[in-house]
């Protein structure tokens, strides 16, 4: 486009802008009434306020509910495997399962603000957005966590507690720990993706394990599970903390970060 049509196109915009601009009264009579309604609703929020208990609250409620079908289902699995007196082998196949079953679903929840593109959003609401975050992880996290200890509970009539405990968890932390990282790592849109595909892995493995090479479920190898666990739960406090930045910071990563990523 040529200057001169640029400018006659600008020119014609203005005009047009005028002659739908109302008049000054009304709009000095708009713009009051606007701003009080904006300082209403501020001295509302700010009344009110959003607490932990607020925030937890939505995250139940905003939750998919498709979710909660994860943890009901593992502790249906669990006390079936008990009341039947099922084999060991079982019960052990059930627990390193169970945990990214119900890691899959917690983040599949947790992360899909970023899979939707809503982070950058909800940096920008009242709610600081790590807080709103860590309301998700505190609520999924809490209910799966729920679960998978009642598993735990149940199958300790079939395998000793601390052995139930340790497949139940080393499978859940790695597969926490990765799925989070795949999530901030990962394209926005594929994040709830990355993070079920590296659960399933996860079980994927497990399973194989067990069948592949049985002696890794001995008595005599749950120190290696309570060692997996153990670095497990260190890595996933070193996400969790990224995951938390990341979402402060709508959803983008910052320069030093993405440096620290391409090398």
């Amino acid at each position: 486009m040529r200057i001169t049509e640029k400018r006659r196109l600008e020119s014609a915009l203005r005009e047009r802008f005028r002659s739908e601009r109302p008049s000054a009264g009304a709009n000095a009579g708009h713009a009051g009434a606007v701003a009080a309604l904006a300082a209403a609703e501020a001295a509302r929020v700010s009344g009110s306020g959003f607490g932990a208990g607020d925030l937890a609250r939505a995250a139940v409620r905003f939750s998919p509910r498709a979710f909660w079908a994860a943890p009901a289902a593992v502790a249906a699995l669990a006390l079936a495997l008990a009341l039947s007196g099922a084999p060991a082998h079982e019960a052990q196949a059930a627990l390193v399962a169970s945990g990214p079953v119900l890691v899959a679903a917690c983040l599949a929840g947790v992360v899909r603000a970023r899979s939707c593109l809503m982070q950058e959003l909800e940096a920008s609401c009242p709610s600081n957005a790590a807080a709103v975050a860590c309301a998700r992880l505190a609520v999924l996290g809490g209910a799966t966590l729920l679960s998978l200890a009642f598993a735990c509970a149940a199958c300790a009539a079939i395998i000793p507690a601390g052995a139930a405990a340790a497949y139940a968890l080393a499978p859940y932390l790695v597969s926490a720990a990765g799925g989070l990282m795949l999530a901030r790592r990962a394209v926005s849109t594929d994040a709830a993706a990355a993070a079920v595909i590296w659960s399933a892995g996860v079980c994927a493995l497990c399973l194989l394990l067990r069948v592949a090479v049985p002696a890794a479920y001995s008595a005599g190898a749950v120190w290696a599970w309570a060692a997996v666990s153990a670095a497990g739960a260190l890595w996933l406090a070193r996400e969790a903390v990224g995951w938390l930045r990341l979402c402060a910071q709508g959803g983008v990563a910052s320069e030093s970060a993405r440096r620290a990523r391409a090398f």
